[in-house]
C-alpha cells in the first residue's frame, strides 16, 4: 500500500510503503523496477487515445521502440560509427605512414645493399687477402720444404758419409785386422812350421831314438854285461875318491873364514854410500814432481787457450748477428716513426674534417627543422583549405543537385526561382507560404486546403500579373500562378454553417497575414472540422471541408486529397543561389589551384627536406666513415707506437748485448793474452829446473856404490863358489856313499834292466813303422806351409796399398763431411728465418679470423678489381644504413602490425554494428509481431472485424513507417487514419492495448478511454479488460454504465459544500461467501 501525506504548514508531501515512511527517488525506484511509473503505456491520461489515433506510421514504429528500448541498440550503433570512423582515420594514417614507410625503405635499400657490397667486398679483400697471405706461406713453406730437404739431405749426406767414414774406419780396421791377421797367420804358419818341424823333429827323434833305444838296448844289454864288471871298479875308485875330497873340504873353510872378513868391510861401506844415494835420489824425486806439475799446468793453460780461442770465436760471431739485428731494428724504427708521423697529420686532417661535416650536420638539421615547420604550417593550411573545399564542394554539390533537379523537372520552383529575382519589377509581394502563418494545431488542414496556392505569387495588381504571364511565356517558364491583390480584396468569405459540434470553423480564421483579404481567398471557402465523417457530411452539403487530421473535401463530396505530414518544398532558394554558387564555383577553383601551387610548394618542401635529409645522411655517412678511419688511424698510430716502444726496447737490448759481447770479447782476449804469457812463464820455468848436477852427483855415487857391489858381489861369488865346492865336495863325499849304495842296487837294477830291455827291444821295432808313417805326412804339411809362407809377402803389400788407399778416401770424406756441416748450419739459420717468417703470416692470417690456411688460386688480378669497386662504394657508402634500414623495417612491421590491429579493429566494429543492426532487427521484429499478433487477437474480440499491422518499407523496417490496418465488419480495410472518429478511437484503444503487451505492468490506470466508443464497442472493451484484469489491476475512469458495470470496486466523487466526497461501491460478486452472511445477519 502507497500513502501519501502533505504537512500543513510547509505543504510537503510525505510517502509511505506497507506505513513506512520512504523517499520519493526510492519509491519511483521500486515502481520502475514492476514497470508502473507514469512516463509508461500503465498510465493513460486524457487525450492519449486521440494522440495515439492521430499518429503517423513513422511515430508508431517510433513508439514500439521507445519502448522496447531500440534506442540502446542506436546508441550503440553510433557510438561504434563513431569508433569506425575513428578506426578508418587511424587505419588512414597508418596506411599514409605505411606508404611514407615503404618510400622511405625503397630509398635505403640502394643504401642498404651498397652497404652491405660494401661489407661484402670488405670481407671479400680480407678472404683474397687472406688467400694471398695463404699463398704466401704456402710459396714460404715449399722453399721451408725445399730447405728442409735440403737439409734433410745434407743431414742424409753427412750422415751417410759419417757412416762412410765409419765404414772406411771399420774398413781401414778391419783391413788393419786382416793384415794383422795376415802377419799372425804368418806367424801361426812360421809356428806351424816350427810345429810341423818339431813334430818332425820329434817324430825323427822318436824314430832315431827308437832306432837309438833298439840300438841302446841292444848296446845297452852289452853296458848292462859291462856295467856290472865296471861296477866293482868304481866301487874302489869312489873310496879312494872320497878320502881326497875329506881334504879338500878342509882347505875350503879356512878360505871360506877369511872372505867373511872382507864381506863385512865392504858391506860398511855399501851403507854409507846407500845412505848418500838416497838423499841425491830424495832431491832428484822432487825436481821430477815439479817438473811433472809444471807440465801438467802447462797442458791445462794450453786447454784453456783453446777454450778461449773457440768462446772467442762463437762472441764475435754473435756480434755480427746482434749487430745485424740491431741495424734491422733501427730501420724498422725510423720507418715507424716515419708511419707514425703521417698517420698523426691524416688524424688531424680528418679530425679537421670531421669537425666541418658537424658544422654543416647542425647547419642542415636546422634547415629541416625551419622546413618541416614550414611543412607543417603549410599542411595545417591545407587540411584547412582543403576542408574548406570540401565542405564548400558539398554544399555546391548538393545546390546544384537541387537546381538541377529542380530544372530538370521543370517545376514551378525555375520559374519562381526567375521572377523573384526581377520582384521589384514586377511588383511581387512573395509568395503564399512565405506571406502567412497558421496555427500549428492545423497545419495538416492548412496545408492540404492550400497546397495548390502555397507556390503562388502574390502581386500588387492584374498588370503585373500579366507582366508575369508575358515574361514567363516568352521565356518558356514552367506553369506559375499569381493571386493580384486588387482581385483578392473583392472576394467574399463563404458561409459556413456553425450548428455542428463537429465544426469547427471557417480555416481563414486559423490563417493570419499582413494582406487580410489573402486568407479569406485562399481559405475563406474551406470549413474545418473535426472528424474526415463530419468533413465528408458537410462536402456532401455542398460546402468544400478539411478535417484536422488533413483530409479535404471538395463540395458534393465528388474528390477527396489528404494530407498526413507533407511539407513545402523550397528549391526557389537552391536556385535563386545558383548565381552565387557559381561565384563560389570560381572561388573554389581559384582555392584549388592555390592549394595545388601550395601542395607544389608543400612538395618542394618535402624535397627540400628529402635532400637536406640525404644531405645529412650523406655527411653523416661521411662522418661515420671519418669516425672509422679516426678509429682505425688511433689503433693504428697506437699500434705502431707500441710496436716502436718494444723496437726501442728490443733496440736498447741489443745494444746493451752487443755492448756486453764486446766486453766479454775484450775479457776473452785479456784472458787469452795472459793464458799465453802464462804458458810462456811455465815453459820457461819447466826449461829452467836444475837436476843436472844432482844427476851427475847421483851417477858418480852410483858407480862407487856399484864397485862396492861388485866386489861384494865377487867375494859373494867367491865365497859362493868356495861354499859350493864345500858342499860339493860334501856333496860328492854323499854322492860317493850314496854311489856305493846305488851301485849296489844298480847291479840289482841292471838285472831287472837287461829283462826289460829285452822286453823293449821287441816293443820299439814294432812302433818303430808307425813312427816312419807319421813322419812322412809331417814333412808334406812342411813342404805346404813353405809354399804358404811365400804368397804371405804379397798379400801383405797389397793389405799396405789398400789402407792407404781407404786413407785418402776418408780424408776427402772428412773434408766433404766438413762443408757439409757449414751447409747445413747455414740452411739450418734460414730455416729459422723462414720459420718465423712463417709464424708472422700465420699470426697475419689468424688475426683476418682464419686458424687454417685457405684455397690457393690468383688473387692479384681480383684484389685488384675488389679494391677499385671498394674505394668506389667507399665515397658514397651510408655505414648507418643497415641499422636505419632495420630500424624502418621494424617500424614498417609495427605499422603493419598496427595496421592489421586497425583493420582486425574496424572488422571487430563492422561485426559488432552488423549484430547490433541485426539484434535490433530481430528484437524489432519480435515486438512488431507481438504486438501485430496481440491486435489481431484483441480486435477480433472486441469488433468481430480484423486489424494488423504492416511495415511499409520490408526492406528496411527503420527507415519506414508502420501502417495501423482496420477492416470493420462489412467494410473494407483502411488505413486507421483513413477511419472515422468512433473507429480511430476503438482501433487507437485495441492498438495501445496491444503496445501493452510489450512491457506487462502490474496495474493500469485509464482515463476516458471509452469517451468517444458507442455503447456496443464500449461493451466490447470492457468485456476485454475484466480478462485482462485477472493478470493485471485494472484502474478506469469512466462515465459508461456498461463499462461500471463491469468493475469488481467502484469509487464515486461528488461535490459537496465545495469539499470532494467519495463513495465506494464493492461489486458482490466480489464479497466472499462469509461476508455475504454476516452481512444479512447484521440487516
Amino acid at each position: 500500500t502507497v500513502t501519501r501525506e502533505m504537512e500543513g504548514q510547509t505543504g510537503e508531501s510525505q510517502y509511505y510503503l506497507n506505513k513506512k515512511r520512504v523517499t520519493k527517488s526510492t519509491l519511483v525506484e521500486l515502481l520502475e523496477i514492476v514497470l508502473a511509473t507514469s512516463n509508461r503505456l500503465n498510465i493513460i491520461q486524457q487525450g492519449m487515445i486521440t494522440r495515439i489515433s492521430e499518429l503517423n506510421s513513422e511515430d508508431r514504429r517510433k513508439i514500439i521502440e521507445d519502448i522496447i528500448g531500440l534506442s540502446y541498440f542506436d546508441e550503440k550503433k553510433n557510438e561504434a560509427m563513431k569508433q569506425l570512423e575513428e578506426s578508418d582515420r587511424r587505419l588512414d594514417v597508418a596506411m599514409a605512414r605505411i606508404d611514407e614507410i615503404r618510400k622511405r625503405i625503397d630509398g635505403l635499400e640502394e643504401e642498404r645493399n651498397d652497404q652491405l657490397r660494401y661489407k661484402h667486398l670488405e670481407s671479400d679483400l680480407e678472404k683474397f687477402k687472406a688467400v694471398k697471405v695463404s699463398n704466401s706461406v704456402r710459396r714460404l713453406r715449399s722453399n721451408l720444404k725445399s730447405k728442409v730437404e735440403l737439409l734433410d739431405s745434407n743431414v742424409l749426406r753427412s750422415k751417410e758419409l759419417s757412416m762412410q767414414i765409419e765404414k772406411i774406419n771399420s774398413e781401414l780396421d778391419k783391413l788393419e785386422s786382416e793384415k794383422l791377421k795376415l802377419i799372425q797367420e804368418a806367424d801361426i804358419a812360421t809356428r806351424t812350421k816350427m810345429e810341423i818341424a818339431t813334430a818332425v823333429s820329434h817324430l825323427v827323434y822318436d824314430s832315431e831314438r827308437n832306432r837309438a833305444s833298439i840300438k841302446e838296448t841292444e848296446q845297452r844289454l852289452i853296458q848292462i854285461e859291462r856295467r856290472i864288471a865296471s861296477i866293482e871298479i868304481e866301487k874302489q875308485n869312489i873310496n879312494q875318491k872320497i878320502e881326497n875330497l875329506t881334504l879338500q873340504i878342509d882347505e875350503k873353510k879356512t878360505n871360506v873364514d877369511e872372505r867373511y872378513g872382507r864381506l863385512s868391510i865392504l858391506k860398511s861401506d855399501l851403507t854409507a854410500m846407500s845412505s848418500q844415494i838416497d838423499e841425491l835420489s830424495t832431491s832428484a824425486n822432487r825436481y821430477a814432481d815439479i817438473r811433472a806439475k809444471l807440465e801438467g799446468r802447462h797442458k791445462r793453460l794450453h786447454e784453456v787457450k783453446n777454450n778461449l780461442d773457440v768462446s772467442t770465436a762463437r762472441l764475435e760471431e754473435k756480434m755480427i748477428i746482434v749487430t745485424e739485428s740491431a741495424n734491422s731494428i733501427d730501420s724498422g724504427t725510423l720507418e715507424l716513426k716515419i708511419n707514425i708521423k703521417k698517420n698523426k697529420q691524416h688524424y688531424d686532417d680528418l679530425c679537421a674534417t670531421l669537425d666541418s661535416e658537424k658544422v654543416k650536420v647542425d647547419t642542415t638539421i636546422s634547415l629541416i627543422d625551419n622546413l618541416k615547420k614550414m611543412k607543417a604550417t603549410l599542411q595545417t593550411n591545407l587540411k584547412t583549405s582543403t576542408n574548406l573545399l570540401s565542405t564548400a564542394d558539398t554544399f555546391t554539390i548538393k545546390y546544384e543537385v537541387k537546381a538541377s533537379t529542380a530544372k530538370n523537372a521543370m517545376t514551378e520552383d525555375i520559374a519562381i526561382a526567375e521572377l523573384m529575382k526581377m520582384s521589384n519589377e514586377f511588383g511581387i509581394e512573395g509568395l503564399v507560404h512565405n506571406l502567412i502563418t497558421w496555427n500549428r494545431n492545423y497545419e495538416r488542414s492548412v496545408l492540404a486546403a492550400g497546397s495548390e496556392w502555397m507556390k503562388a505569387f502574390v502581386v500588387d495588381s492584374v498588370k503585373s500579373m500579366i507582366s508575369i504571364a508575358e515574361y514567363a511565356k516568352k521565356n518558356k517558364l514552367p506553369r506559375l500562378k499569381v493571386i493580384p491583390l486588387d482581385i483578392v480584396r473583392n472576394v467574399k468569405r463563404s458561409y459556413i454553417p456553425d450548428g455542428d459540434p463537429n465544426i469547427v470553423g471557417s480555416l481563414a480564421d486559423f490563417v493570419n497575414s499582413d494582406y487580410k483579404e489573402l486568407p479569406d481567398f485562399l481559405f475563406g471557402n474551406t470549413a474545418l472540422v473535426k472528424t474526415p465523417t463530419a468533413a465528408y457530411l458537410l462536402a456532401r452539403g455542398g460546402y468544400r471541408a478539411v478535417s484536422v487530421g488533413g483530409e479535404l473535401f471538395e463540395p458534393s463530396g465528388g474528390s477527396m486529397s489528404a494530407d498526413f505530414g507533407s511539407t513545402i518544398s523550397d528549391l526557389t532558394h537552391a536556385l535563386l543561389l545558383n548565381e552565387s554558387i557559381d561565384i563560389l564555383r570560381n572561388s573554389l577553383t581559384k582555392l584549388r589551384s592555390l592549394i595545388e601551387e601550395k601542395e607544389n610548394d608543400l612538395r618542394q618542401i618535402v624535397l627540400k627536406i628529402d635532400r637536406s635529409e640525404s644531405e645529412k645522411l650523406e655527411m653523416e655517412r661521411k662522418m661515420a666513415n671519418s669516425l672509422a678511419q679516426i678509429s682505425n688511424l688511433a689503433r693504428l698510430i697506437q699500434e705502431d707506437e707500441k710496436n716502436l716502444g718494444q723496437l726501442t726496447l728490443e733496440n736498447i737490448t741489443v745494444h746493451s748485448q752487443n755492448e756486453s759481447f764486446k766486453l766479454e770479447l775484450e775479457e776473452l782476449r785479456r784472458r787469452l793474452s795472459l793464458v799465453g804469457l802464462t804458458i810462456e812463464r811455465v815453459y820457461q820455468r819447466m826449461e829452467g829446473v836444475a837436476d843436472v848436477s844432482i844427476r851427475g852427483q847421483l851417477a858418480q855415487m852410483n858407480a862407487k856404490r856399484g864397485q862396492i857391489l861388485s866386489s861384494i858381489d865377487a867375494d859373494n861369488l867367491d865365497l859362493q863358489d868356495i861354499l859350493t865346492s864345500s858342499q860339493v865336495l860334501r856333496g860328492e863325499i854323499g854322492i860317493g856313499l850314496e854311489r856305493l849304495k846305488s851301485l849296489k842296487e844298480e847291479i840289482s837294477e841292471l838285472e831287472a834292466e837287461r829283462k826289460e830291455r829285452i822286453g823293449q827291444a821287441d816293443e820299439l821295432k814294432f812302433n818303430m813303422s808307425s813312427v816312419e808313417s807319421r813322419l812322412q805326412i809331417e814333412r808334406d804339411r812342411e813342404q805346404q806351409g813353405i809354399d804358404s809362407a811365400g804368397t804371405s809377402v804379397g798379400k801383405l803389400q797389397v793389405y799396405e796399398q789398400k789402407i792407404k788407399a781407404i786413407k785418402e778416401n776418408e780424408r776427402k770424406l772428412s773434408k766433404e763431411n766438413n762443408s757439409l756441416e757449414k751447409d747445413i748450419a747455414l740452411v739450418g739459420k734460414e730455416i729459422a728465418d723462414l720459420k718465423s717468417e712463417e709464424f708472422s703470416l700465420m699470426n697475419t692470417l689468424k688475426s683476418m679470423g682464419y686458424e687454417d690456411l685457405l684455397e690457393a688460386f690468383d688473387v692479384d688480378a681480383i684484389i685488384g678489381e675488389l679494391t677499385a669497386e671498394f674505394d668506389t662504394i667507399k665515397t658514397r657508402i651510408n655505414l648507418l644504413a643497415d641499422e636505419l634500414y632495420v630500424e624502418v623495417i621494424d617500424g614498417y612491421r609495427g605499422m603493419s602490425s598496427k595496421r592489421n590491429l586497425l583493420e582486425g579493429e574496424r572488422h571487430s566494429i563492422v561485426l559488432f554494428i552488423e549484430e547490433i543492426v541485426t539484434e535490433k532487427k530481430n528484437v524489432f521484429t519480435e515486438a512488431f509481431e507481438k504486438v501485430d499478433n496481440n491486435l489481431r487477437q484483441t480486435f477480433s474480440e472486441v469488433t468481430g472485424g480484423n486489424a494488423w499491422l504492416e511495415v511499409e518499407n520490408k526492406e528496411d523496417e527503420f527507415s519506414g513507417g508502420i501502417m495501423l490496418m482496420v477492416q470493420f465488419q462489412g467494410k473494407p480495410g483502411r488505413e486507421s487514419t483513413a477511419l472515422s472518429g468512433g473507429e480511430k478511437t476503438m482501433a487507437a484503444i485495441i492498438f495501445l492495448l496491444a503496445l501493452q503487451s510489450l512491457k506487462p505492468s502490474p496495474f493500469y490506470l485509464m482515463d476516458e478511454v471509452d469517451a468517444h466508443l458507442d455503447a456496443q464497442n464500449t461493451e466490447r472493451l470492457s468485456k476485454v479488460l475484466l480478462e485482462r484484469s485477472k493478470d493485471n489491476q485494472m484502474l478506469m475512469v469512466t462515465l459508461k454504465d456498461a463499462t461500471v458495470a463491469q468493475a469488481g470496486m467502484i469509487y464515486g466523487v461528488y461535490s459537496q459544500n465545495g469539499v470532494s466526497q467519495v463513495v465506494r461501491y464493492k461489486h458482490p460478486s466480489q464479497f466472499s461467501l462469509e461476508e455475504i452472511k454476516s452481512e444479512t445477519r447484521a440487516n
